[in-house]
């Protein structure tokens, strides 16, 4: 029987691990190569929102059961004025595919410890601290250098390596250069200990009609992981000793929860970011060579997609590796063209919820709430349930929550 082909894995976040799971779990050798020395502490400082396209894909790798043990099964969504008075509520428990998996808030650490678990129960090699300088890719194998001399040769490389892959990664040798995309948008993130009125299972957002935006939802332990957005300059940084009153500052605008999930929010958790998104590419693969999540298709945080959309893309390229084992090339041109078409559409969407205009005029804005209100009611349904569509997978074998086929 001839041996499957070894993948190599370059990046360590949750779509090369997942990646790496989804192989393992079809009897792929598979090693992963990550630049940080470890998966450190300060991850499971920010949460995230998998909604049930990417839990239903997880679910069939064997790890729903510890999923659940770190994640709150969401229930519902609700946007909020800054006088804190619902504008739209969403069922997306109702609007999920039959049969599926409920989606979950969940410490992005947590997450990660769980696809890291799960690679290690396989054997999957992670090798942490390892700095790509390059790769060479022929007709029958690839070749990864590492700043200290030494390579690994492998039959696939993956380039799980984020959103500056286009930058100095797999991807801009692949393609050539491609600066991301700056969204004009700054973000603050922590974990407040207090829940501050913030119902468990409840994706809890707020927006203002000056461009400030958030959102607050449940995490392991009875924590809260929020976030706040504002319009700023890229690059920008607090002075030391300002970010706690720049961030009061901005949740002060708010009436309900913002202000006191940041009080409840220790100062070495509070981060800032500046939002950025990726050129979209028709191809994503050359040769032994493709790529997955943010290093293909990096899109902006409205909707919460971009981990769920790296997810789908690990599972379905496990899933076509498996249909065609023995011709890795027609394997990764598959998986490119089963995931085009969804990540494109998922994409749309989001720049379109991400476009929508705001009314600063306070005699119309009362109007506008309730336009807006009405057409959304309309929608959200229908938008919700296409999110929310897992992939479909031809050739992995359904597991049980204890990972047994």
């Amino acid at each position: 029987m001839t041996a499957k082909p070894t993948v190599l894995v370059v990046g360590a976040g949750i779509g090369g691990l997942t990646a790496a799971l989804a192989l393992g779990r079809q009897g792929f050798p598979v090693r992963v190569y990550e630049r940080r020395s470890g998966l450190r502490v300060e991850t499971s400082g920010t949460g995230v929102t998998i909604w049930s396209n990417a839990t239903t894909a997880l679910a069939a790798l064997g790890v729903e059961k510890q999923l659940f043990e770190y994640g709150i099964p969401i229930e519902r969504s609700r946007v909020m004025t800054e006088r804190d008075v619902s504008v739209i509520r969403t069922p997306v428990q109702d609007f999920t595919a039959p049969g599926s998996t409920p989606g979950v808030t969940i410490a992005r650490g947590d997450l990660a410890r769980v696809l890291t678990e799960g690679c290690e129960s396989l054997d999957v090699e992670v090798h942490f601290g390892a700095n790509i300088t390059g790769f060479s890719s022929g007709e029958n194998r690839v070749v990864v250098r590492f700043d200290d001399g030494s390579q690994a040769e492998g039959d696939v490389l993956i380039g799980a390596d984020g959103l500056k892959s286009g930058v100095t990664g797999i991807a801009a040798e692949l393609f050539g250069v491609s600066e991301p995309v700056y969204t004009g948008v700054t973000t603050y993130r922590g974990v407040s200990d207090s829940a501050c009125g913030v119902p468990e299972g409840t994706v809890h957002l707020f927006q203002t009609r000056h461009g400030v935006n958030g959102g607050a939802w449940h995490i392991a332990d009875g924590r809260v992981t929020w976030t706040i957005g504002h319009p700023a300059p890229a690059g920008g940084e607090d002075e030391p000793g300002t970010r706690r009153a720049h961030v009061m500052e901005l949740a002060g605008r708010f009436e309900g929860p913002p202000r006191c999930l940041v009080e409840n929010t220790p100062e070495e958790r509070l981060l800032r970011t500046d939002l950025y998104y990726g050129e979209w590419r028709d191809r994503w693969s050359k040769g032994r060579v493709t790529l997955l999540g943010d290093a293909a298709h990096a899109v902006t945080t409205v909707l919460g997609q971009g981990a769920c959309q790296a997810i789908e893309d690990g599972v379905v390229l496990a899933d076509e590796m498996a249909a065609e084992p023995g011709d890795p090339v027609a394997a990764l041109r598959a998986y490119e063209q089963a995931r085009l078409e969804r990540v494109r559409w998922v994409r749309d969407t989001i720049f379109k919820v991400a476009g929508a205009p705001q009314v600063d005029n306070p005699l119309l804005r009362p109007l506008f709430l309730r336009m807006t209100t009405f057409f959304a009611h309309r929608t959200q349904e229908a938008m919700w349930r296409g999110l929310q569509q897992p992939p479909r997978l031809h050739h992995t074998s359904a597991v049980n929550a204890a990972g047994s086929r």
